[in-house]
C-alpha cells in the first residue's frame, strides 16, 4: 500500500519558483528596467519619496555662523501593486513518483507562460479574466499607458518611409528627455519593434556605404557616443507595441498597433529615481491545499512599473513605413 505525503519537498518548491525566476531572467524583456525591492514582504502599495528643489549652499567672501539653514521639499506617490497568480493541481501520484526536477518539467509550459505574463505585465499592465481561453482584461496601466506619445517624430504624420527618417526619431525622442537627467543618470535603455531594427537595416536605406543602422550605432552606441548621448543597451521585442487597453484613462496611446505595420520606439533613462519595476515579492508559492488525490497550489509574483518622472522616458507615436 502506498501513503502519499501530504506536502511537497522543500527542494520540489523550490524547483518551481527557481524554473519560474530563470525564465523571467533569461527571457523577459523588462529586466533590464532597474528594481525596486519593498521592505515589507508582499506589500499591496509602495509610497515613492522624491526629494525636490533642495537648497543648501551659499556664496561669501568670510566664512559666516548665521546663514539661511538648507531646505528641501518632498514630494510622494503611492502606488498599487499587483499579483500576478499561477494555480497548479499535481496529482499525488506524480509527487510520489518523480522527482524535484522532474515535477517542473511536467509544468515546464505553465512555468514559462507565468514568467512571460508577468514580463507583459511591465509594458501592458496586470490582467484579469474569468475565462482561461479569452485575453484578459487591464485592472491597471503598464509601463506604456503612463506615458503620452511623442508626435511628429520624424517625417510628419509618423511616416518613416524616407531614408533616415530613423535616425531621427531616435534623435527627438532623446533630445525631449532633460539632459540633466541623460548627465546624472546611467547610459540610456531603448526599445525597438523588430520592424523598426529590420527597416534599419535594410541594403536599401544606404548613404556613403552604410546602413542606416550603421549611423544610429555610430552616433548613440558606439566609442563616439558620449554620456548623456549614449544608449548602452537596445532591446529588439514587439511587446512595446500597444494594445487597445493601454489607453484605459485617455493619457497613453490613442490606437492599438498592427504587427508588421506599425513599429514604436521606447526611451528611457533607467535610473530608479525616475523608473522602476517595484516588487513586493518574487516568484514563490502563496499557499496549498491538500486533496485527498492531489495538491492545489497558488504560486505567485506581485509588483508593478512605474515612472515616477515621466520626463525621463519618451514613447513614440504610431510609427509608419
Amino acid at each position: 500500500m502506498t501513503n502519499y505525503n501530504k506536502v511537497f519537498e522543500e527542494k520540489q518548491y523550490r524547483s518551481i519558483t527557481i524554473r519560474a525566476a530563470k525564465y523571467y531572467q533569461e527571457s523577459a524583456k523588462s529586466a533590464a528596467i532597474p528594481m525596486i525591492k519593498t521592505d515589507v514582504p508582499d506589500a499591496k502599495e509602495y509610497t515613492y519619496v522624491t526629494l525636490q528643489d533642495p537648497i543648501v549652499t551659499q556664496g561669501g567672501l568670510e566664512w559666516s555662523e548665521e546663514g539661511k539653514l538648507g531646505v528641501v521639499t518632498h514630494n510622494s506617490a503611492t502606488i498599487k501593486l499587483y499579483s500576478q497568480m499561477m494555480h497548479l493541481n499535481i496529482h499525488n501520484n506524480d509527487i510520489a513518483n518523480f522527482g524535484a526536477q522532474l515535477i517542473a518539467d511536467k509544468q515546464d509550459a505553465k512555468i514559462k507562460k507565468f514568467a512571460l505574463d508577468v514580463d507583459d505585465s511591465v509594458f501592458h499592465g496586470p490582467k484579469t479574466t474569468d475565462n482561461p481561453n479569452t485575453p484578459g482584461l487591464q485592472i491597471a496601466e503598464g509601463l506604456i499607458g503612463q506615458l503620452t506619445s511623442i508626435i511628429d517624430v520624424a517625417g510628419g504624420a509618423g511616416s518613416l518611409a524616407t531614408k533616415g527618417y530613423g535616425w531621427a526619431a531616435i534623435k527627438y525622442i532623446m533630445d525631449d528627455i532633460p539632459f540633466a537627467m541623460r548627465e546624472e543618470g546611467p547610459d540610456m535603455l531603448l526599445y525597438m519593434d523588430e520592424l523598426f531594427y529590420s527597416k534599419m537595416t535594410a541594403p536599401d536605406r544606404v548613404y556613403n556605404d552604410k546602413v542606416e543602422w550603421d549611423f544610429i550605432w555610430d552616433s548613440y552606441m558606439g566609442e563616439k557616443a558620449i554620456h548623456g548621448r549614449k544608449i548602452g543597451q537596445v532591446i529588439v521585442t514587439n511587446k512595446i507595441l500597444t494594445e487597445a487597453t493601454d489607453d484605459t484613462d485617455g493619457d497613453g496611446q490613442d490606437a492599438a498597433d498592427t504587427l508588421g505595420t506599425h513599429s514604436r520606439l521606447l526611451l528611457m533613462v533607467p535610473d530608479t529615481r525616475w523608473v522602476a519595476r517595484v516588487v513586493s515579492r518574487g516568484f514563490s508559492l502563496v499557499g496549498e491545499e491538500q486533496g485527498m488525490l492531489h495538491v492545489h497550489q497558488l504560486y505567485g509574483h506581485r509588483s508593478r512599473a512605474y515612472a515616477f518622472n515621466t520626463d525621463a522616458l519618451n514613447f513614440t507615436e504610431q510609427l509608419t513605413w
